[in-house]
């Protein structure tokens, strides 16, 4: 058996995808497999990876099926113990395999329950390389709790975890699209499994104009769904119920003010029956007033 997977969904990433490709060939850890689900691409990505064959292998789907879907492809036809994200426009640094690796097997020596390992990781923009790394952006202060995560996901994606774990907990869930690591972590941790960290930087995570990005309200809806499974499962304890159902209110009310905003909302009469939970959820977070104001008058002044 392999001891890590290392799964790599790839759209119409030929521009950066040999450069992650690369920094997996280049790892001090020599027990992996790459495993590159094209999700129906039209450039050159397919070639790209069928560059590095033998030790990547790659599965295409004639049919777009968004991250979640390509990763669960790819999940399909790995053979590791150890699963390890790679999205195709970041890299890895030469020890992150080893590195991590190492820090599992020392954990579960000890009788941790290992539900993911996670890393730093240097950003890297058109400009160059920032001066903050993604846990300046997104701090893990202290232990990262299952309440902790809920709160705010400060998880960066190259994260590892074990593959036995998808049979317990399910696949990525395709109905998510940007935020489907952020459930699997979910439904990883709620079970009792420990998230570790390494402080060191040891991927690139890549921030540039052409990156996935969705909408504000396809991500809020994406949120509202991973919050709202996490209740529905009936998992919780108290407090992180309590996050989980506050944070649900806040996807929510953000989906509703930005979908109307965007004019993607049918009617503003669906916005108006809402009224209640968004002014609840400013309550909540009074910085969001100022951001909706402008929002509201901007797409007042368009519609003038």
């Amino acid at each position: 058996m392999t001891r890590v997977s290392v799964i790599t969904p790839a759209h119409n990433s030929e521009v950066f995808l040999a450069e992650a490709l690369r920094s997996v060939e280049a790892q001090t850890f020599t027990d992996w497999e790459v495993v590159v689900a094209d999700d129906a691409s039209s450039d050159g990505t397919v070639a790209v990876a069928e560059s590095f064959a033998p030790r990547v292998k790659v599965v295409r789907s004639e049919t777009n099926l968004g991250p979640a879907g390509a990763r669960n492809l790819a999940l399909e036809h790995t053979s590791g113990e150890l699963v390890a994200l790679l999205d195709a426009d970041d890299y890895l640094m030469p020890s992150f395999l080893e590195t991590q690796v190492g820090v599992f097997d020392a954990a579960s020596a000890n009788g941790t329950r290992v539900g993911l390992v996670t890393c730093n990781a240097r950003v890297l923009t058109p400009d160059g390389m920032a001066p903050e790394t993604y846990h300046d952006l997104h701090k893990i202060e202290g232990e990262l709790t299952l309440a902790r995560l809920l709160e705010r996901n400060p998880v960066f994606v190259s994260s590892m975890f074990p593959r036995r774990l998808i049979e317990e907990v399910g696949p990525f869930d395709t109905d998510i699209r940007g935020a489907e690591d952020f459930d699997l972590w979910v439904r990883i941790m709620e079970r009792g499994y420990k998230a570790l960290i390494t402080r060191e930087p040891l991927a690139v995570y890549r921030r540039w104009p052409g990156a996935l990005t969705a909408s504000q309200a396809t991500a809020a809806r994406s949120d509202s769904i991973a919050y709202a499974n996490a209740l529905a499962r009936g998992r919780l304890d108290a407090h992180s119920a309590r996050i989980a159902a506050r944070k649900l209110r806040y996807s929510r009310a953000v989906e509703m003010v930005a979908g109307a905003a965007s004019g993607s909302l049918s009617t503003r009469r669906r916005l108006l029956r809402h009224l209640p939970l968004i002014f609840l959820v400013a309550l909540e977070n009074p910085g969001l007033w100022p951001t909706w104001a402008r929002r509201a008058g901007a797409r007042i002044s368009h519609r003038a």
